[in-house]
């Protein structure tokens, strides 16, 4: 007898048996990469629902904010047109000899300089709704595309228990495959003593033994290709999930920036408003010191209507503006809070990527290694038929 036949049967069942072990393996791995991703997931899932609550805030102050920056433009109009109205009225009154000429220059260089600061604030105003339509544009592009994000994850969720569910029942089946592959290889161990002891029955039921085995490894083939096309989906959803949230990321980042830039335009606005406006008020304590007979005492009311009615216009735009400060404030806190919460969420989907890689990657090889048992079994079977054979003979 040929001890060779022996050897080849010898390491053909070994190799049978360390497949069958290595596929119960790439199932385990299986199982832990999805527990693991299903981790991160809820991590996700977690902090993008803080993250959506903030952005959801920010977004509504910055309704209000670009609301509050148009009234500052309505008032600032109107008050360029009050200015214009009280220069010509000022004109007027300075070609009665009857009035101080020192007053009628104070009242000139007030109305003036603040002829100029509206000028400027005007030129900030318009730049500050300009960007604030940008960022409310890009707020409802976020927000939009991070209820598709949350919604996309719990997909992602069900999807991944799904795979978990696969890999728990792939643990099972190739656990009893594997126990039975290993009797099957220890059997093999003793053929050679069995074709010696002319154990017919034996070598029969090794070769029903072999059969059942490829026969188990086709099943497993069938059902390992079914489940990596399910693993391939997950993959390629989980990547195109990553690639959006980076998206969204940037998109986060990039309102941030407009957000700071016209934060400074804001600040800018700011000192105009709290500082160069209210130099005007002092013109009330100018006019009330003027002396004038009665011939220009209409003009003198008119002018002093005016006057109040600007006086009134900036106290409002400067308390509206003092609010507008601490809002912008707050939510740029709040704003520096939501890019860090995404570069944190990016972390998780960094995390869930690479476990449902690795996992896909781990349903490859029962695919690989079953193929290799089915013509392995086929081949310890036409072995052992060819030894009966020889036996019989």
């Amino acid at each position: 007898m040929n001890h060779q036949i022996f050897e080849n049967l010898r390491e053909k069942a070994d190799e049978f048996g360390s497949i069958a072990k290595k596929v119960n393996e790439s199932s385990k791995t299986r199982k832990a990469c999805s527990e693991k991703a299903m981790e991160y997931i809820d991590k996700s899932l977690k902090i993008g629902e803080v993250l959506k609550k903030d952005l959801e805030t920010v977004a509504n102050t910055n309704i209000i904010m670009r609301d509050q920056d148009n009234v500052v433009l309505n008032t600032c109009v109107i008050l360029k047109s009050n200015i214009n109205e009280q220069i010509d009225m000022i004109n007027d009154l300075k070609k009665s000899v009857s009035i101080n000429a020192d007053i009628i220059e104070d009242c000139i260089s007030k109305i003036n300089y603040l002829s100029e600061a509206i000028d400027d604030a005007l030129s900030n105003i318009q730049k500050i709704i300009k960007m604030d339509n940008e960022i409310i544009l890009i707020d409802d592009k976020i927000l939009m595309c991070k209820q598709l994000q949350q919604d996309s994850l719990k997909t992602l969720k069900e999807i991944t228990k799904i795979s978990l569910q696969d890999a728990k029942k792939a643990i099972k089946g190739s656990s009893s495959n594997l126990e039975r592959g290993l009797q099957m290889v220890e059997k093999f161990q003793n053929v050679q003593q069995l074709i010696e002891d002319n154990n017919l029955s034996e070598l029969n039921n090794l070769i029903k033994e072999a059969r059942k085995g490829w026969n188990i490894a086709v099943d497993v083939n069938k059902s390992s290709s079914s489940q990596y096309e399910f693993a391939e989906k997950v993959n390629n959803f989980t990547k195109q999930l990553h690639r959006d949230s980076i998206s969204l990321r940037d998109m986060v980042v990039e309102k941030h920036r407009i957000f700071e830039e016209n934060l400074q335009y804001i600040t800018v606005l700011t000192v105009i408003l709290s500082l160069k406006f209210k130099k005007y008020l002092q013109i009330e304590e100018s006019l009330d010191k003027m002396e004038y007979n009665g011939d220009i005492h209409e003009l003198i009311n008119r002018i002093m209507i005016n006057v109040k009615i600007a006086c009134k216009d900036i106290k409002n735009v400067s308390s509206l503006n003092y609010d507008m400060a601490d809002s912008s404030h707050l939510n740029n806190e709040i704003e520096d809070k939501a890019v860090k919460s995404t570069e944190k969420e990016i972390e998780y989907y960094d995390s869930t990527a690479k476990e449902v890689g690795v996992m896909t990657e781990a349903t490859k090889y029962p695919i690989e290694g079953s193929g290799k048992n089915i013509k392995n079994g086929q081949i310890l079977e036409d072995y052992l038929k060819n030894l009966l054979d020889q036996e019989k003979h």
